[in-house]
This record gives structure tokens, C-alpha cells and sequence, in this order.
């Protein structure tokens, strides 16, 4: 059985994109050999959160790593025009951001942020959080 899984990285700055895209394909080889089918990893990019909302129209996005500090569109509050989309709301959002005061990211998770890492993070966080929301995905 072969399927697939879009994943969107949402940040402004091209090297930490390029980081996370290459952390979250070495992340799903691990995390999708354990679930057994052969799964296909597609990674999705935006620059910020107004390209993000666009491409989500048009992308079957299962999870989405996301920025808070970006210009056009912030990640909070992209986060909050997600939610009132019925069609976006669900999708499950792993906040990566260097911001950690407890208020932001308190506000993070109250607009739909299943979790929320910060900046400079380690691998091994950044697999717990993947591995955990996509074994909520395939329940």
C-alpha cells in the first residue's frame, strides 16, 4: 500500500526553510519505516503565513512547521485565520520559533498550535513532536 503525506513549512528566512525541510524529510523515512506502508513524503514551502493560507487552498496539507516572526503575514496570526477556515482548522501546526515568552506561546496554542518548539532547536524535539502528531493522524 503506498500513500502520501504533504507536510508545508512555513518561514521567512530560506536556510532555516531549508533546515526544516531537510530535518523533517530525515524525520519521516524514521517515522513512516515504523508505521510499515511505503508512505511518500511531500514537502510543501512559504515564505509566510498570506503564501501559506494560498497554498493551502489548493494543498491536502496533513501537518504544518511554522514561524512566528514573519513579514506580510505572522505566524499568530496566520494561525488564527487557519481556524476560520472549517476546511484548515484541523490540520495540526508544530510552532518552530525562536519567541518564547510563555504569553505567545500560551496564544499560540489557544489559536491551534499542537505544539510549539523553540528556536535553536534539537532534532530529537523536533522528531518527538513530528512522531507524535502524525500517529494522531493515522489512528
Amino acid at each position: 500500500m503506498h500513500s502520501s503525506m504533504t507536510i508545508m513549512v512555513v518561514d521567512d528566512i530560506p536556510l532555516m526553510r531549508t533546515m526544516l525541510v531537510k530535518y523533517v524529510q530525515t524525520l519521516g523515512k524514521k517515522v513512516f519505516e515504523a508505521l510499515g506502508p511505503s508512505v511518500q513524503l511531500r514537502i510543501v514551502e512559504a515564505p509566510n503565513g498570506k503564501v501559506a493560507l494560498e497554498k493551502l487552498q489548493d494543498e491536502d496539507v496533513k501537518i504544518i512547521f511554522l514561524d512566528l516572526m514573519m513579514p506580510e503575514m505572522d505566524g499568530l496570526t496566520f494561525l488564527s485565520r487557519k481556524q476560520e477556515q472549517a476546511n484548515l482548522a484541523d490540520i495540526p501546526v508544530i510552532v518552530c520559533s525562536a519567541v518564547g515568552e510563555d504569553e505567545i506561546v500560551e496564544r499560540a496554542k489557544k489559536l491551534g498550535a499542537s505544539a510549539y518548539i523553540q528556536k535553536p532547536f534539537k532534532m530529537s524535539s523536533l522528531e518527538v513532536e513530528f512522531r507524535d502528531t502524525v500517529s494522531k493522524l493515522v489512528r
